[in-house]
């Protein structure tokens, strides 16, 4: 995987001028321990929850980030190491040549008195002068002090030409004062350390490249030029100055998070219960949180702070997860138990059948409430559980709605059906059937409204049929007919078929009991002349009982089976 601190660090490994990036190197480095260790931070805690979730996430192997930081740190320092020696040796030769080329400019003051020759020398030393790299920095100032001083001198020595003379001198105060405003302009505007300084440097060969001015002049041009320069070098030292103390700060800070995080941690050595483990998680990414707030501390003891804060931490989340792994293992049978529930639950959460579905679930909650905690996947398992049986019921209780609406725009459709029948003319069962089709066609009703609805249905009829030539059994059986029909398109159908039957069976039933109470006292009249017109009326009253039955049973046989 690649890290965005890796590629910079093999950036700097690119650089030609290692020394010139140690500061962004030291920087990165601490930059990357605190990445390092919040990520693996981060990971634990993701792992955790991911666990409580039931699921698998993909760790990153930091220990092997860490050994291509490090590896690629190690071949900084060496490369930085051997170039640092190389500037050593380089700046003490550099030293020795300008001390050389001192002395070289001295003697040319000193004992030269040809024009020509004294310039051609003088151009030579100042060649070489620039040629030469850097020196130590504690001997430049001294080195360049003493070059500057004998290089003015030699150019006050030398008469040339009085208007040449004269023209550079004017020439070289302009260039020189324009030099001031640069440095003066640098010292106000310019906040980064790192560009001051390397800017400084390069006014200051601006300023030695230019010649000599007017001796009245030079004392001033002088005098402004050391001020402003001496101000950017007491500005770049208080700037460190102030890096120091605060690094010096940040170093109390962090050791006062350590002690308080060593306090904590000491009052957490028995830490029982889940809510005890994330109370006291939280508070240990508060402490991580609070220190990566802080800034830089001295190098030295940086690094040493820090590793005793990642051990206290990784102490820490190392027995969180040790802790965790006994109850994973103590709450095995009860999480899976509650699994099984889950997919369960989720298999009919989709279900149409709202009466058994509903059943089921109730008994599958039942279940839940006997079987012991899982522990610290309680509540996931739970949220689960209950988020498959709010799916079911809410599709169940919106589609009851939805149902519940149709139901009534279905009512006023029919009653508005029924309207219409009075205008009609109706002679044939086949009119009456196909009227009985085309209102059960208009769908089904609320169950309360069914049977009011069916009655009206069938008065209408009734008042229409009066005028027909069918007879009253047969205009009674059609009726029966559409009312069954009716009803057979409503919801509650099975029911409604149920009762039906049920009061005719009782109707039956009554009758059959008069029929052979009928036939009962029948054995007791005695035989004679009166008895006979008797007889013969119950006969006719016991023949109208039986059709009546025939009858009932005919209607029995019209309506659905269950």
């Amino acid at each position: 995987m690649e890290n965005k601190y890796i590629s910079k660090l093999n950036q700097y490994l690119l650089e030609e001028d290692i020394l010139s990036v140690s500061r962004e190197v030291s920087a990165l480095k601490i930059e990357f321990d605190d990445w390092l260790l919040h990520s693996e931070g981060q990971q634990q805690v993701a792992a955790i929850k991911a666990k409580e979730l039931g699921e698998d996430i993909e760790e990153v192997d930091y220990a092997v980030i860490k050994e291509s930081f490090y590896n690629l740190f190690l071949k900084y320092k060496e490369a930085k190491k051997q170039q640092l020696d190389i500037k050593n040796k380089l700046e003490a030769e550099n030293l020795k040549l300008k001390t050389s080329l001192i002395s070289d400019l001295k003697s040319l003051v000193e004992n030269e008195e040809n024009i020509g020759t004294a310039f051609n020398g003088f151009n030579t030393i100042q060649d070489t002068w620039k040629k030469i790299g850097e020196i130590p920095r504690d001997k430049r100032d001294s080195i360049q002090k003493e070059y500057s001083r004998l290089r003015e001198l030699f150019f006050h020595n030398i008469s040339i030409y009085k208007e040449l003379k004269e023209h550079d001198y004017k020439r070289n105060t302009q260039l020189k004062q324009k030099v001031i405003m640069k440095l003066q302009t640098l010292r106000n505007e310019c906040e980064q350390i790192r560009e001051l300084e390397k800017t400084l440097r390069i006014y200051q060969d601006e300023w030695e490249d230019v010649g000599p001015v007017h001796n009245d002049e030079w004392e001033g041009l002088k005098s402004s030029y050391w001020e402003v320069v001496r101000s950017i070098y007491d500005k770049i030292n208080k700037h460190y100055e102030q890096h120091r103390a605060s690094q010096q700060e940040n170093l109390k800070k962090k050791k006062a998070i350590l002690s308080e995080l060593e306090v904590f941690l000491d009052g957490k050595l028995e830490i029982q219960g889940q809510k005890e483990w994330q109370k006291a998680t939280d508070e240990v990414l508060k402490f991580q949180a609070s220190w990566k707030k802080i800034g830089f501390a001295p190098r030295k003891e940086n690094d040493a702070i820090w590793k005793e804060f990642r051990a206290l931490c990784d102490s820490f989340f190392k027995r969180k997860k040790e802790h965790y792994k006994l109850l994973d293992h103590k709450d095995k049978d009860a999480r899976d138990a509650k699994k099984a529930l889950i997919i369960e639950a989720n298999k009919l959460k989709s279900s149409n059948d709202w009466k058994e579905t509903s059943h089921v679930l109730i008994q599958l909650q039942k279940k839940w409430k006997t079987l012991k905690g899982a522990g610290r996947y309680e509540k996931k398992l739970w949220e689960e559980f209950r988020s498959a049986c709010d799916y079911f019921f809410k599709n169940k209780e919106e589609t009851s709605k939805a149902n519940e609406k149709q139901l009534t725009l279905n009512l006023a459709s029919r009653k508005e059906f029924i309207s219409t029948i009075s205008s009609l003319k109706i002679s044939s069962a086949a009119e009456i059937q196909k009227l009985a089709d085309d209102f059960q066609k208009l769908g089904s009703v609320p169950p309360s409204s069914l049977s009011g609805l069916l009655n009206e249905f069938n008065t209408a009829l009734k008042a229409q049929l009066k005028t027909s030539k069918m007879s009253p059994q047969d205009i009674d059986l059609l009726l029966f007919k559409a009312k069954m029909n009716g009803v057979a398109s409503s919801h509650g159908s099975v029911a409604q078929f149920a009762r039906e039957k049920k009061s005719l069976r009782l109707k039956i039933s009554e009758l059959e009991k008069d029929l052979i109470k009928s036939e009962t006292n029948m054995g007791y009249f005695s035989v004679s002349k009166g008895a006979e017109k008797l007889f013969a009326q119950v006969n006719k009253n016991n023949d109208k009982i039986k059709e009546e039955i025939e009858f009932l049973k005919r209607k029995i046989k019209m309506i659905p089976n269950e």
